[in-house]
């Protein structure tokens, strides 16, 4: 049996003092979901590769389509989901600057961009924060 394939989607980019920062949601209480800071999730849907679905997942949840640099970590965690064993898949995409428009959807309550030492802080699982350090 196949495992249920899903994308983390890591949006980032270089702020005007050069550091890196990376946006995280803070989601929303919803259907099982915890509220807690975090990345995007989505399903890969078929016929998309990796990379497709992780910019139309940026662009469901962050209203973002406009990416500089995309990025496949290379980096999974494996985990039981609502459709039985997931994959997820880490991908990066690279936005301009810090001023690119976020139009959140119904699942996030804000947004922030963060440098690393904050993202490690606030988010809650340590298998996906092992994936900023491969960007």
């Amino acid at each position: 049996m196949s495992k249920h394939q899903k994308v983390a989607v890591i949006v980032w980019t270089i702020d005007p003092e050069g550091n890196k920062r990376f946006l995280l949601r803070h989601n929303k209480p919803f259907d099982g979901y915890e509220n807690e800071w975090t990345i995007t999730f989505g399903d890969v849907e078929d016929g998309e590769n990796l990379e497709e679905a992780a910019k139309r997942e940026a662009s469901e949840e962050l209203g973002i389509s406009e990416f500089k640099e995309t990025k496949n970590l290379n980096h999974k965690i494996e985990f039981e989901g609502k459709h039985g064993p997931t994959e997820a898949h880490f991908i990066a995409l690279k936005v301009e600057n810090l001023d690119v428009t976020i139009t959140l959807n119904e699942e996030s309550i804000g947004c922030d961009w963060k440098l690393i030492e904050k993202v490690k802080g606030i988010m809650k699982h340590e298998d996906e924060k092992k994936a900023f350090d491969l960007i």
